[in-house]
């Protein structure tokens, strides 16, 4: 092998070498910080003011507990986390696991299509469902054939310059802080569309696909148990930092402009009024175009997320060049096209598909959970009493929260 000494193959940096190794963590990161949470967090801003800061900032928490957990027991099994409950379970447990991701995985693909093609209609002023034709075939020629990476990186462009533009806009705004610190204080209020937002915030940090995606990004890297340290920083930079600028940011512009003038979110135009302030006249193009690049950008991933959890249970190849696993990304575009054909606000059916996304969340992480305190499994690796303590949270809390949706939701309880 040639040494490498000319000037044109520097060393990288520290820092370059670092960023290059970070990786797995930041996908799901990038599915975290898409339309629904923007959606989500904007929604309950603009109602309910800083009331709900609480469950926003402990939600940025819960997905970085979660995700790690996630990471850990990837690269603890060697192996997606249908492989192993099917080894350490049985044939039956694993077909559970997988049709409950499936199920949330498909669900999010379908609203999400919704809200591509209507946030096209309100880019182009073409209004019609066929536009969910045009992108099935675009996003399975992307995914299918394995490359949209250079679209994800356009499309995580634009996000980032919305996102910057928010974090511009409360600097700007100065918000309450007296209020911002009321809002830290938990408390429970009542009413189904109460219990909505509330599961639907928590169901965008903590939600079975990506937390099960996890177990198969960490082995895509042919990360080992020896990077743990790896997995944990990957993972705290980029969901409980990156997601929770993200999520906290938007909440409290939503929370300082909107809330006070009464201005509830029902469209895209009302979640680009926050912006106005630093980008004028200009706020609701520039925001179309982050948002129809946030939902393109979330929805490819959720086809693969799919192909990666039918894969590992039939036992094929999980890989984009196996036919099969084409085979599921199309079977999964070709679902998602009911989306445009559901009525109402394709936003409040956003964070419907969040809460009920949530509500299929327990289950895996009480797997992490068990799964990482058997010595005879993890070994050195078992969870200590810290990640005990905050994982027996995350799985408490959206019990109750995907719970108390569901009760809401049924009528059998309102408070």
């Amino acid at each position: 092998m040639q040494a490498i000494s000319n000037s044109d193959h520097r060393k990288p940096s520290f820092f370059g070498q670092f960023f290059r190794q970070m990786g797995p963590a930041w996908v799901v990161s990038a599915v975290a910080c898409g339309p629904a949470t923007m959606a989500s967090v904007s929604i309950a801003g603009a109602h309910y003011g800083y009331q709900l800061l609480w469950v926003v900032v402990l939600s940025a928490l819960l997905a970085f507990v979660v995700q790690f957990m996630a990471a850990k027991v990837g690269l603890i099994g060697g192996k997606g986390i249908i492989a192993l409950v099917e080894e350490r379970w049985g044939n039956v447990w694993a077909w559970i696991l997988m049709i409950d991701a499936l199920l949330a995985t498909w669900l999010a693909a379908a609203v999400l299509m919704k809200a591509l093609v209507a946030t096209t209609g309100l880019v182009t002023g073409v209004f019609t469902p066929w536009w969910s034709l045009i992108y099935v075939v675009l996003i399975f020629i992307l995914v299918g054939m394995g490359g949209y990476r250079w679209v994800e990186r356009v499309c995580k462009t634009l996000v980032s310059i919305v996102v910057g533009c928010f974090i511009v806009t409360v600097i700007m705004i100065k918000p309450d802080l007296s209020g911002m610190a009321r809002g830290l204080v938990p408390m429970f209020t009542a009413g189904s569309q109460d219990a909505l937002m509330m599961a639907g915030i928590m169901g965008g940090a903590v939600h079975i696909t990506i937390i099960a995606m996890h177990t198969y990004n960490v082995n895509a890297r042919n990360w080992g148990p020896d990077d743990m340290g790896l997995a944990w920083t990957d993972t705290f930079l980029s969901m409980f930092l990156a997601f929770g600028i993200y999520s906290v940011t938007i909440f409290v512009a939503a929370a300082s402009i909107l809330h006070p003038q009464g201005i509830e979110v029902k469209t895209a135009f009302d979640l680009a009024r926050p912006l106005k302030p630093v980008l004028g006249g200009y706020a609701h193009g520039i925001f179309l175009a982050g948002f129809w690049a946030a939902v393109f950008s979330t929805i490819m991933p959720t086809y693969l997320a799919a192909g990666y959890f039918i894969a590992d249970k039939m036992k094929w190849t999980i890989s984009v060049r196996d036919t099969r696993f084409k085979v599921v990304v199309f079977l999964g575009c070709l679902i998602s096209l009911v989306g445009p054909l559901v009525k109402g606000s394709f936003l409040m059916l956003l964070v419907v598909m969040l809460a009920l996304g949530l509500c299929g969340t327990p289950p895996v992480v009480f797997i992490l959970l068990f799964l990482l305190n058997q010595k005879d499994w993890a070994k050195e690796h078992c969870n200590g009493w810290l990640l005990n303590l905050i994982g027996g949270a995350a799985l408490l809390i959206t019990t109750l929260l995907a719970v108390r949706f569901i009760l809401a939701k049924t009528g059998i309880w309102s408070g």
